[in-house]
């Protein structure tokens, strides 16, 4: 749904907290599922972050940091976008989006200085967004 941003509008500092948020947010409900993983590892394969970055990210799953204090190295307007719906994708990789998951989805909206009624909205935009592309592939696969 949102291309990744072209390499003028994001940092490779900036992708490397981005790839660490997502995988932070995936660690919120206390277990990784493979979905939640594989979602972080096409994400990092997307942006070509280097074999030493991608560790960096892993390394979030097992002993995930504070999300605010990682998204703090995110400055840019597009790429904070860029990792809320990152995030949002993350959390629902599973098909569940838990309390955990969402008071972080919250929190980093706050941090971001987002609106939280359109975070919130945004969140329910993104699931609904997600059930529809899960259902038209049913469909293809029916037809």
């Amino acid at each position: 749904m949102f291309d990744f941003p072209i390499a003028e509008l994001i940092t490779p500092e900036e992708q490397v907290a981005v790839a660490r948020c997502v995988a932070i947010m995936a660690s919120k409900d206390d277990d990784v599922a493979d979905s939640e993983r594989h979602f972080v590892e096409e994400l990092m394969g997307q942006m070509m972050l280097l074999p030493e970055e991608r560790d960096r990210v892993r390394h979030e799953f097992d002993a995930p940091r504070d999300i605010v204090e990682v998204a703090k190295g995110v400055k840019h307007r597009e790429a904070r976008i860029f990792l809320y719906y990152q995030a949002v994708c993350a959390a629902m990789a599973d098909n569940v989006l838990v309390d955990g998951e969402l008071d972080a989805l919250l929190t980093l909206a706050e941090a971001f200085e987002f609106d939280g009624d359109v975070a919130r909205l945004f969140i329910t935009w993104v699931q609904d967004s997600l059930e529809l592309r899960e259902r038209g592939q049913q469909l293809l696969m029916e037809l």
